[in-house]
């Protein structure tokens, strides 16, 4: 009979078999990009997300007086889920090493990280909410084609004006690195470049007052400006398991890392992307 055991791992999955995504795997963009509403309960092919759609409006009120009840108008975002796996085969005297157990554990929360990453950015547009399916941030139906960057940063100045003008909030700039290394080449009249090398340098870009995250997992020549207050998730806990039964041929361990996730966008034109030539 198989058995399922715990990976005493402090760092990434805390002695258990199940953990947190936002302690196991907590710079998931997911995680940190998304307002997290709801949490997956097993193998669920959707998520139903809750949200408030239509704000109560406020009045004028007298002292004294009667203030008038505003119900908020509550609605329903249907998104699909997909689960992010991944296993890895150890020998048992490669696993009894010390520390091995902390560094598989580290290991596969930066494997979940990068698919998930992954399909967060970049998985391609389905028919949303039939396919039961992530769709990638960037493939997103509705969200505002913002043109092209052609040798200025204009085309972001735009995006976050429009995005502004739909009553969204521009909170963040993600962008690939080779988007990010085309703009840092840009140059003015003058030949100086058009990100100050201040900006550049920096560990925590900005730009336009904006963070500026970079990931490997953006589809290339992408730029993303995001209203973050507008995405939405529902996400599962890291759930990791070993077996020494499995592999008992080999003496070997089997040790398992499992996530589920996804997100939508209440207002998908709050979010622009524009590219780079």
């Amino acid at each position: 009979m198989a058995t399922t055991t715990l990976i005493n791992n402090d760092a990434a999955f805390p002695n258990a078999t199940t953990c947190l995504a936002t302690e196991a795997i907590p710079t998931a963009l997911v995680l940190t990009q998304t307002n997290i509403m709801a949490q997956i309960e097993g193998d669920q092919p959707t998520a139903r997300i809750a949200y408030v759609s239509v704000d109560p409006s406020a009045d004028i009120a007298e002292e004294g007086a009667e203030i008038n009840a505003k119900d908020p108008t509550i609605s329903e975002l249907v998104v699909g889920t997909q689960k992010v796996a991944v296993l890895s085969i150890l020998s048992n005297e490669a696993y009894n090493n010390m520390n091995m157990p902390n560094m598989i554990g580290n290991s596969l929360a930066r494997a979940i990280v990068a698919k998930a990453d992954k399909l967060f950015l970049s998985a391609p547009a389905v028919e949303q909410g039939t396919n039961n399916k992530v769709v990638g941030l960037a493939n997103y139906k509705g969200i505002i084609d913002g043109g092209k960057l052609d040798g200025t940063l204009d085309a972001i100045i735009d995006a976050m004006a429009t995005i502004s003008a739909n009553e969204g909030t521009p909170t963040t700039i993600i962008a690939g690195y080779d988007a990010w290394a085309a703009m840092l080449k840009f140059k003015g009249g003058d030949k100086r470049a058009l990100i100050s090398p201040d900006v550049a340098n920096s560990t925590t870009p900005q730009l336009f007052g904006l963070p500026v995250i970079l990931s490997p997992h953006m589809p290339a020549n992408t730029v993303l400006i995001v209203d973050n207050n507008e995405l939405v998730s529902s996400v599962s806990q890291v759930k990791t398991a070993t077996t020494s039964d499995r592999y008992f041929e080999k003496d070997s361990v089997g040790v398992r890392g499992t996530f589920r996730f996804g997100f939508g966008i209440l207002h998908p034109n709050r979010v622009a992307k524009v590219t780079t030539a």
